[in-house]
């Protein structure tokens, strides 16, 4: 059965589901990587990528995950203590990179599905001297949005740069880098793209990479200042996945013809309606179900839904699966207490309205 025949079936938070025309444009033959055609594909792939990121930086693009550029952001801060804000599995991930590179780290914690607050932040900066601050946009483990905007103007009034992990968030929720003044953003390709698994991309200021020449250990392969170099060259430093570069090119089309503003506003109207299932099918069932995250800090492409204490969460996918629907579980210490629905990438409010249908019929079996 096709992918596009089985649209809308796959509701993980990452990998999303990915349309049939996506994969099959990875069917291209090989073309060699340091030559012509290889650097025509890769401006086209700029063009594509810098009305994502809302910048006019070259766009790093690493046949990696994520997890790649996270350590990328890392290796390449400026020396000195790093401050990490954690509220999920992914935040905490980003803290664990910090400290495995071989930073001073502290964290600044707060309940998952928590979002931090900027009085508080403003106070733990004044305490102590730091060199830069991760933050996760939107945290996949608990569907919580970071204001990164207002964390990254805190960074810089105290002399910091600013790391953002936007791995679910970009393409689905608002970011503007260059409006907003940004350091460093880093992003996957499974997520809000809809893309298969492999790439990552990130984008750094001109001050970041300026900085980032003088900073040593910076490693090989996630070296952000050789991959601005390259970039600039329509090329990339070592062998780059070009069946998914493929697919890449195909999808950025599609999202050109949607409209950057167009997506973002089609994710908020889908994490809208499932906060709205979530007040009708508890009212409905009398068992009560929230989003762990609170209005005005939900994620728009991922809802982590807490489940009554008597539904396990696992019982409760599993029976969700028997009807089509493939949701996420809960992640880290939320596995067996929610779920979580990854309405983002292709997805619409037409394939939203089959998963909460299947919910819906779980629930109230």
């Amino acid at each position: 059965m096709s992918a596009t025949k089985t649209f809308g079936t796959f509701f993980l938070p990452g990998p999303t589901e990915v349309r049939e025309e996506i994969l099959t444009a990875m069917l291209q033959p090989m073309i060699p990587h340091r030559g012509p055609e290889f650097e025509a594909l890769f401006e086209r792939l700029q063009e594509g990528l810098r009305p994502l990121f809302k910048t006019e930086r070259p766009v790093y693009i690493s046949s990696s995950s994520a997890t790649g550029m996270m350590e990328a952001a890392i290796r390449c801060a400026p020396s000195g203590r790093i401050l990490c804000l954690v509220n999920g599995a992914f935040s905490e991930r980003f803290a664990h990179i910090a400290s495995m590179c071989g930073r001073d780290v502290d964290r600044y914690d707060v309940a998952w599905g928590q979002v931090h607050a900027i009085p508080q932040l403003e106070e733990r900066l004044a305490m102590r001297k730091y060199s830069a601050v991760t933050v996760v946009h939107s945290e996949t483990s608990t569907g919580a949005l970071n204001d990164v905007h207002a964390v990254s103007d805190c960074a810089h009034r105290h002399g910091l740069v600013c790391l953002i992990d936007s791995v679910s968030g970009l393409g689905g929720a608002e970011l503007r880098f260059d409006e907003w003044n940004l350091d460093y953003v880093l992003t996957g390709s499974q997520k809000a793209l809809a893309l298969p698994p492999g790439l990552s991309f990130g984008v750094a200021s001109t001050s970041f990479i300026d900085r980032a020449n003088a900073t040593q250990g910076r490693g090989v392969y996630f070296d952000l200042v050789e991959l601005d170099a390259y970039a600039r060259r329509n090329q990339t430093p070592s062998t780059p996945a070009l069946s998914l570069f493929y697919a890449l090119e195909a999808q950025l089309k599609s999202i050109a013809a949607e409209g950057l503003e167009a997506r973002w506003a089609r994710h908020k109207g889908m994490a809208a309606r499932t906060q709205e299932w979530l007040i009708k099918i508890s009212d409905e069932t009398g068992k009560k179900l929230n989003n762990i995250a609170p209005l005005g800090s939900q994620s728009p492409t991922v809802s982590a839904i807490r489940l009554p204490t008597d539904l396990q969460a696992e019982r409760f996918t599993a029976a969700v699966a028997k009807r089509g629907i493939v949701l996420g579980n809960g992640y880290g210490k939320l596995k067996s207490s929610t779920f979580r629905i990854g309405h983002m990438g292709d997805h619409t409010l037409e394939s939203l309205e089959r998963c909460l249908a299947a919910c819906s019929s779980v629930l109230h079996s």
